[in-house]
């Protein structure tokens, strides 16, 4: 079954009787946004803060802690809430992913994220553009530079 995080929405909401995107902090929109929540991370792979984003693209305020900690909580509700999992059970996937690889693609996507943020800062973008033939005097300035402060520091 492929289906958009808005088709499952919408059938969870035709299900349950509730605007799941409503702000509002009742019980029994917590735990159906929870089992949206959890559907679209464990079933479609989204990612927290995509599933934030969707959240917030239909009027729902909400960022990828709070996706995380609905997720983590709906285990608790549906022990309490039996319609929940009736609801969940009306929904299948079929997958060939492997959880592990994805996960791994993501931490790589973080990482890469990360690296292109630390390439943007104004004194990395200065060295790259160092010719390959300064590169040692360079170096040995930066030495020197870092040397005086330490010894600035110890004097005060």
């Amino acid at each position: 079954m492929n289906l958009k995080p808005i088709e499952i929405a919408n059938k969870i909401k035709e299900l349950s009787g509730l605007d799941i995107f409503k702000n509002t902090r009742q019980r029994k929109y917590v735990e159906h946004r929870s089992l949206l929540a959890t559907i679209l991370r464990n079933k479609l792979l989204m990612r927290w803060t995509n599933i934030a984003v969707f959240f917030k693209s239909q009027g729902k305020n909400m960022d990828h802690a709070t996706v995380m900690h609905s997720t983590r909580q709906y285990k608790m509700y549906k022990k309490h809430n039996k319609k929940l999992e009736e609801i969940e059970n009306i929904f299948t996937f079929k997958s060939d992913l492997n959880y592990d690889e994805i996960d791994r693609i993501h931490y790589l996507e973080n990482k890469c994220n990360s690296c292109e943020t630390k390439l943007k800062e104004p004194l990395v973008k200065l060295v790259r553009d160092i010719p390959k033939d300064k590169t040692a005097d360079v170096e040995e300035n930066i030495k020197r530079l870092i040397k005086a402060w330490e010894w600035k520091q110890k004097v005060l």
